[in-house]
């Protein structure tokens, strides 16, 4: 057997193979026996057909038989040979088979793409820093007071003061309300009076309405509003007060502590608070780190991705996609016509997603192989306990299950690419930001 190599663009390999006659006629032969078991023509009992007789009665079908079994094996010996790690389905070529010749075909295949991988360790970044207040402790605190207040109908008059918590009924009503889809419709807000600390505020044009109430407010949201269509705008809304409710909050003590199940004293509550506090903040900030070094390398590293790798990765994105809206199709422009997404920034967008993630899988896996990273049994252990809680089952059960499905491993594969980019992190210099208060850091996210 010859190979000749031809490597292509993306990751993508050619062989010629030629198998030699002998081979060929190995093959022939056995097809021929194969068939003379089966064969029936007149005058002969099944399997008793002269081999001359099947030879040119089968002649083509054993062409085609031979010629595909040829492609199969002689195609994975190949592959061992060469020691290849092909990740599609080879693409086959070939020309007349003859039993007195050598076999000649090509195979194009995709291959397990190549990295080179650039600077990763000791990487400098920024991170931003944010300094938590026991005024922020006290406003989750009062939160939380908040959700666990008793709600009743307001009786001593009609109407809105601070600290009422109140149902309104909102329309937009200015020009630009004419464009807009059911514009004739109340749309049912509730707000807390008086507890506005962020525009847009309500608070002014609601304090002293009375229940039934109707009037025309403006409304100026800020520039950074999350909204785009309504930053930086004043709205012209229609306001109806439809229930004005009173609110009893409940004393802040040792028994209000105890009553939310967790702590025993109204101190403990205020440390858990600010734990919490800590640890989203710090979840956030490591996270929003460990993107922009992962960036970095991605950005100093160099890729040959095959075609077939990133058409798998976007038929899973757009799977996900399909799930989170319901509606199903295998069509992506049937999708994206139907929901009034504009079909190529959709699939633009879904294959950019798609070689990032594919990127970011490679280098990280890379990096693992270089520092011979391992998944820390803890770490393993935490998957499996968060398996068995989500079904109900015990432990063992679960870490028995992935080991002997062979799925372990999977998980492993997707947990050792946390493992690097933990080690990306601790391995980089970063500089703390000044840090900036609770609420702009929240306003920032």
């Amino acid at each position: 057997m010859i190979i000749t190599e031809k490597k292509l663009e993306n990751a993508r390999m050619e062989i010629q193979v030629e198998v030699p006659v002998n081979r060929v006629e190995t093959e022939y032969k056995s097809v021929f026996n194969k068939i003379q078991r089966t064969a029936k023509i007149d005058g002969f009992r099944r399997g008793k057909v002269p081999m001359h007789m099947v030879e040119a009665r089968y002649g083509d079908l054993a062409d085609q038989e031979v010629a595909e079994n040829l492609l199969r094996s002689v195609y994975v010996d190949a592959v061992r040979e060469k020691n290849y790690m092909p990740i599609s389905n080879p693409q086959f070529d070939f020309e007349n088979i003859s039993r007195d010749s050598a076999f000649s075909f090509k195979a194009v295949f995709d291959l397990m793409p190549e990295i080179k991988l650039g600077d990763y360790k000791g990487l400098s970044i920024k991170e931003r820093d944010c300094k938590i207040t026991d005024d922020d402790v006290k406003n989750d605190l009062e939160s939380l007071r908040e959700r666990q207040a008793t709600v009743a109908k307001k009786e001593t008059n009609d109407i809105v003061e601070k600290g009422n918590l109140v149902k309104i009924k909102l329309k937009r009503v200015d020009d630009a309300a004419a464009g807009e889809e059911n514009n004739d419709d109340f749309r049912d807000y509730t707000i807390l009076v008086g507890k506005s600390k962020e525009e847009p505020n309500f608070d002014k044009d609601l304090t002293g309405m009375k229940l039934e109430e109707e009037k025309q407010i403006k409304i100026k949201y800020p520039k950074d509003y999350t909204v785009k269509d309504l930053a930086g705008q004043t709205v012209s809304y229609l306001v109806r007060i439809a229930e004005i409710n009173t609110m009893t909050l409940p004393t802040l003590d040792d028994d209000f502590a105890k009553d939310l199940g967790e702590y025993d004293s109204l101190e403990a509550l205020k440390k858990g608070i600010k734990e919490n506090i800590e640890k989203y903040v710090g979840e956030k900030i490591r996270a929003e780190s460990k993107n922009r070094l992962i960036k970095e390398v991605l950005g100093g590293s160099e890729f040959d991705i095959p075609l077939s790798m990133v058409e798998k990765e976007m038929s899973a994105i757009f799977k996900r996609v399909q799930e989170r809206t319901g509606y199903f199709t295998e069509d992506i422009n049937e999708f994206s016509s139907t929901l009034g997404l504009n079909h190529e920034e959709f699939s633009g967008k879904m294959r950019e997603e798609a070689l990032d993630h594919i990127k970011t899988t490679l280098a990280l896996s890379e990096i693992a192989k270089k520092e011979e990273l391992k998944v820390p049994d803890e770490k393993f252990r935490e998957v499996v306990e968060s398996v068995a809680k989500r079904n109900n089952r015990p432990v063992e059960e679960i870490e028995k299950l992935l080991s002997d499905s062979g799925r372990r491993e999977g998980v492993e594969s997707e947990l050792i690419l946390d493992v690097a980019l933990d080690f990306l992190y601790d391995n980089a210099v970063i500089k703390k930001e000044k840090p900036v208060a609770l609420k702009d850091f929240l306003k920032e996210n």
